[in-house]
C-alpha cells in the first residue's frame, strides 16, 4: 500500500526543512465494498457529459414529474439537480461497453471520430463488426485520412462507459431506438410508472433524467414511487458479509412484505422481537 511510504516522504520533507509539523489523527475513510481494504485515488483523464450546461433545464423538466412522496421533488432529487457537477462517463476498465470513438495516435495529425452506427464502422473501416466488446473492436484500426503520410493510425481510445450511462440509456437502448421501434418508443415514452428505493435519486433515477433531458428534452418517467430500505438493528446496511440479518425464507411471509411496503422513505431498522410482536398482533386481527 501507498501509506507505507508516509514514514519516507515525511524524513524525505524534513531533511528538505518543508515541514513544520506532523500529527496522526483518525477519520473515515472510504474503504472498497468487496475486499474491505482502502481506496487509493488517482487522478486520470476522463469522458464527460457536461451536466451543468444543461442543469437548470433538468430543474424544471423535474417539475413536471409526479413524485411520492411530494417533498422528493424539490427536496432530495431538486436539490441534488441544483448542485449537479458534469458527470464523469468513463472507466479504465476491460469488461463494459466500449465507447465509440477512435483518435489519432500521432498528436501532430489530430482527429478525432465518433461512430453512432455499425454501418458507420464498416463504411469506415471496410468490416462490419460481430462483436462490440474489448479486445475484439479494439483490432478495428486504419490509416488517420489526415495524415499525408500515411503513417498515423486511428485506435479506438481505450475506455469504456460507465454502466450508470447505460441504466440511464434503458428507456431507449432497449428497444433498439432509433434504429428500430423508431414509432414504437416515441409513442411510449416517457414512461407512466418507476418504483426503486430512495437513493436511486442519485443513481438510477438521476442518470434517467439527465440523458431524458439532454436528448429528448423531457422527463423520463412520469409518476414515481420511492420505498425506504429496510437496516439492520444498529442502523447499518443489511449485508451479506457481515450476515447481520435472519435468512428471508425464515421470515419473509406476507404480514412482514405488508409493513414494509406500507411505509414510504423512512428507514426501518429490522428487530426481529418487532417483527414478531407485529406478526402476532396482525395474526391476531386476520384471526377475528
Amino acid at each position: 500500500m501507498f501509506f507505507y511510504a508516509n514514514p519516507l516522504i515525511i524524513r524525505k520533507l524534513k531533511e528538505s526543512g518543508q515541514i513544520i509539523r506532523h500529527d496522526t489523527y483518525e477519520h473515515n475513510y472510504p474503504h472498497c465494498w468487496r475486499t474491505d481494504t482502502p481506496i487509493i485515488y488517482r487522478a486520470v483523464p476522463s469522458w464527460y457529459v457536461k451536466v451543468t450546461e444543461i442543469k437548470d433545464r433538468l430543474v424544471e423538466i423535474n417539475e413536471e414529474i409526479n413524485w411520492i412522496p411530494e417533498n422528493v421533488r424539490e427536496g432530495r432529487f431538486g436539490k441534488w439537480l441544483e448542485g449537479a457537477r458534469d458527470w464523469s462517463i468513463s472507466r479504465n476498465r476491460f469488461w463494459g461497453s466500449p465507447i465509440p470513438v477512435w483518435k489519432s495516435d500521432n498528436p501532430e495529425f489530430p482527429r478525432t471520430d465518433v461512430y453512432g452506427s455499425l454501418e458507420e464502422l464498416e463504411r469506415d473501416f471496410g468490416v462490419r463488426p460481430t462483436n462490440l466488446h474489448r479486445p475484439f473492436i479494439d483490432e478495428l484500426t486504419r490509416p488517420n485520412p489526415d495524415d499525408p503520410s500515411g503513417k498515423s493510425i486511428m485506435r479506438r481510445v481505450p475506455e469504456v462507459l460507465d454502466c450508470w450511462f447505460e441504466s440511464g440509456s434503458m428507456p431507449f437502448a432497449q428497444v433498439h431506438y432509433p434504429f428500430e421501434n423508431k414509432k414504437w418508443f416515441e409513442e411510449h415514452f416517457p414512461a407512466d410508472f418507476i418504483v426503486e428505493y430512495i437513493n436511486q435519486t442519485r443513481g438510477w433515477f438521476y442518470t434517467l433524467h439527465v440523458l431524458a433531458g439532454a436528448l429528448f428534452d423531457k422527463p423520463a418517467f412520469k409518476n414515481v414511487i420511492c420505498h425506504g430500505i429496510l437496516l439492520a438493528e444498529d442502523g447499518t446496511k443489511l449485508s451479506k458479509k457481515l450476515r447481520n440479518y435472519t435468512e428471508p425464507t425464515e421470515i419473509f411471509e406476507a404480514k412482514v412484505l405488508m409493513l414494509c411496503v406500507g411505509t414510504l422513505c423512512p428507514r426501518l431498522l429490522y428487530v426481529e422481537e418487532i417483527l414478531g410482536s407485529v406478526t402476532n398482533q396482525l395474526t391476531t386481527l386476520l384471526g377475528k
